[in-house]
């Protein structure tokens, strides 16, 4: 769902919230109008946190390659050149 249109149904779901607690008609069935109530309290509390979460959700596109964590034999300040392969196999004399 777009920014745009979770904010439109928000806004849509709290007026509609407002206009239920303004209503005082006696035959309502106070019973079916807390459920009412704390189904769009409900809906409201997730689309809120959704837009919360939703920014963040954009930036999990792929990352470049400067943002990549090298690896330890590259970090730790080494050339990592002594370090062997570990799919290449030992020569035999190193098996000893």
């Amino acid at each position: 769902m777009s920014l745009q249109t979770s904010q439109e149904l928000l806004t849509s779901l709290r007026v509609t919230l407002q206009k239920l607690e303004q209503n005082s008609d006696p035959d309502q069935d106070p019973a079916a109008l807390a459920d009412l109530k704390t189904i769009l309290l409900n809906r409201i509390a997730e689309l809120e946190v959704a837009l919360t979460l939703e920014p963040a959700a954009d930036s999990s596109e792929q990352p470049s390659p400067a943002d990549l964590i090298p690896p330890a034999s590259m970090s730790n300040g080494s050339s990592g050149k002594g370090v062997q392969d570990p799919a290449t196999p030992l020569p035999a004399e190193k098996l000893d």
